[in-house]
């Protein structure tokens, strides 16, 4: 019973150290992709001509500005996150979403934003409003 219990408990080892280099893997990977700035920029630019092979984001600055202000690096973990757990379809149209959306933004004079986004406000039901007002108190 001794020798069955040693056997077992070396699979056992063997495993966990092949998990721990996976995992020590994944997140060198992650920290790498997160402090390289070009690595996010190619990740948003491909998804985005994924979806739509038209437009061919002639607007580089508007691009940069939208990967790198507006999706920051934590917007970005979350699109790989989704990538990787979910699929890329749904990855290229949550892009896609926040890509046209930050065009509407972006081509609104500072003192219409806050309107545009007042309306956002009035569009949604009430009990939509009263979440949004305790999300922004906490």
């Amino acid at each position: 019973m001794n020798v069955f219990n040693e056997k077992i408990f070396t699979i056992i080892w063997f495993w966990l150290v092949f998990l721990t280099i996976t995992n020590l893997k994944s997140v060198i990977l992650t920290i790498i992709r997160s402090h390289f700035r070009q690595f996010n920029y190619a990740y948003v630019a491909n998804y985005l001509d994924l979806y739509s092979k038209r437009e061919r984001f002639k607007r580089n600055l508007l691009l940069k500005r939208f990967t790198f202000d507006y999706l920051s690096a934590d917007g970005i973990l979350i699109l790989r996150l989704i990538s990787e757990n979910i699929s890329d379809l749904l990855t290229s149209e949550v892009i896609n979403e926040l890509w046209n959306e930050y065009k509407k933004m972006s081509n609104l004079s500072p003192t219409n934003r806050e309107k545009y986004h007042r309306s956002k406000n009035t569009d949604q039901t009430p009990q939509d409003q009263t979440k949004n007002v305790q999300y922004h108190h906490s």
